[in-house]
């Protein structure tokens, strides 16, 4: 990846993500494809455990035991896929792996059986709660506090059962921290990744992400993706705090998730018909 890009300010560099689909590409593709709700159901829990969209697309359609027999096949990782490689694990996933990654697909498959999706159903009974819901998700060995996290989040934006965020459970993970430091350091031209005054942690988030959501929802009006039922908040402004950073770093040029999901779906496509229909809805690089 090419680091010589221009590095945008946080205003510019949220409006891109916020008009071009790359806030969160995966759950604009899940949102658009008209898939039945178990399926849509094991399409997350196949995404949760592997965060690979392509293996997600190629197992979501078997049917129960089948389901977990091929999970089983994909934490062992012994045989090649189906398209010739190994079988995926996102970066964000890398600690499912070996022994933790096998002992969690089995411990699933044995709570759930014939009727995987099901997995689902428990957690949205959570909802609305945001720590609920969490505590939910990792009651299920290899879920923790982040994968629990992602996975609110997507009970909220692509199934569509609303779930309350608050700004301290949020703001647990270091990275939005980071970026709400860098940006505030940015507005009092101090360092940008310098220290910030030591009790004024809490203080300086809250002002950062009431000045974004400001920016954002009041007066840019930005719709909260993919849904566009109500205004930017909280979880988009952690979004674009994260991927600033890493925009900052090099790490994040302009269309990025995009490009690195449709790379990865790509040799899955031959295999599975969920894969090419994913494909469809997945917002356009540029």
């Amino acid at each position: 990846m090419s680091r010589s890009y221009e590095r945008l300010p946080i205003r510019v560099f949220g409006d891109h993500l916020l008009f071009s689909g790359d806030l969160d590409p995966v759950y604009v593709a899940l949102t658009g494809v008209d898939w039945h709700w178990k399926t849509l159901y094991q399409w997350l829990i196949a995404y949760w455990c592997f965060y690979s969209c392509g293996f997600a697309s190629w197992v979501a359609g078997k049917d129960g035991r089948d389901f977990w027999g091929h999970m089983i096949i994909a934490a062992e990782n012994k045989t090649l896929a189906p398209c010739g490689d190994r079988w995926p694990r996102g970066r964000e996933r890398r600690h499912f792996r070996g022994e933790q990654g096998i002992s969690t697909v089995r411990d699933l498959a044995r709570v759930y059986g014939d009727q995987p999706y099901d997995m689902v159903r428990v957690i949205l009974n959570g909802a609305p709660d945001y720590r609920e819901v969490t505590r939910r998700v990792k009651d299920h060995r290899g879920f923790g506090p982040w994968i629990s996290f992602k996975v609110a989040d997507m009970v909220d934006r692509v199934v569509g059962q609303r779930v309350d965020f608050d700004e301290a459970a949020v703001f647990m993970f270091k990275d939005p921290v980071k970026a709400a430091f860098m940006y505030w350091n940015q507005q009092h031209d101090r360092e940008l990744e310098g220290p910030v005054p030591t009790g004024q942690e809490e203080e300086i988030i809250h002002s950062v992400v009431a000045e974004l959501i400001d920016y954002f929802a009041g007066h840019m009006k930005h719709m909260a993706p993919p849904r566009k039922d109500r205004l930017v908040n909280l979880q988009e402004i952690e979004t674009i705090l994260c991927k600033w950073k890493s925009h900052l770093h090099g790490h994040y040029p302009l269309f990025n998730d995009i490009k690195e999901i449709r790379e990865g779906l790509e040799p899955w496509l031959p295999y599975a018909s969920l894969a090419r229909e994913f494909d469809k809805h997945l917002p356009k690089e540029g």
